[in-house]
């Protein structure tokens, strides 16, 4: 069966400083028409910093969820924006940290039941220490965890961020293949 939904129109009905959103008319499989209210978004780079047995983690507060999360560092991309210098500069901002070696190793659509956002995850070793330069609005922190602590922070439920549950799970397979 084809489950593909043709679109018949659109209209933007929201524009954003982050996300857009489009109300779109559809025709479905078995020719019935309905709507979807679709989130624009440029999608983002997310970075999983490895250095031996540890994961650098951000700390930062979270609006729309009002709690504060333990995440891995990520940021929006500009559209036409290269993922890959995304991450790079992402990185710097957040942690301070820049990556020697940086491998797209995952992407992933954290919603895509309502939006069209998509993440770009990339593996970031050999890091080298520097000094963050967050963004003027970004009050943020960064730590070095060890992954069995984050693997057991994710089982507690204190990280329960999809793309760092995401990524934490990624590493820790790759962490132990490599042993």
């Amino acid at each position: 069966m084809d489950y593909c939904e043709k679109t018949l129109s659109g209209k933007v009905v929201y524009e954003g400083t982050i996300f857009n959103v489009e109300k779109l008319t559809v025709e479905l499989p078995n020719g019935h028409i309905a709507s979807r209210d679709i989130i624009r978004n440029p999608g983002a780079a997310v970075i999983i910093p490895i250095i031996d047995d540890c994961i650098v983690l951000v700390e930062q507060f979270r609006k729309a969820a009002e709690k504060t999360f333990i995440e891995l560092p990520a940021g929006k991309l500009e559209y036409g924006e290269d993922p890959e210098a995304c991450a790079e500069r992402e990185l710097k901002e957040e942690t301070g940290y820049s990556a020697k070696k940086l491998e797209k190793v995952l992407s992933l659509y954290p919603a895509p039941a309502f939006a069209d956002e998509i993440l770009h995850i990339y593996l970031a070793t050999d890091l080298e220490k520097g000094e963050a330069t967050p963004d003027e609005d970004e009050f943020i922190s960064s730590k070095a965890y060890k992954i069995e602590d984050a693997l057991a922070m994710i089982d507690e439920g204190t990280i329960n961020d999809g793309k760092t549950v995401a990524g934490i799970l990624f590493a820790s397979r790759l962490l132990n293949r490599s042993k």
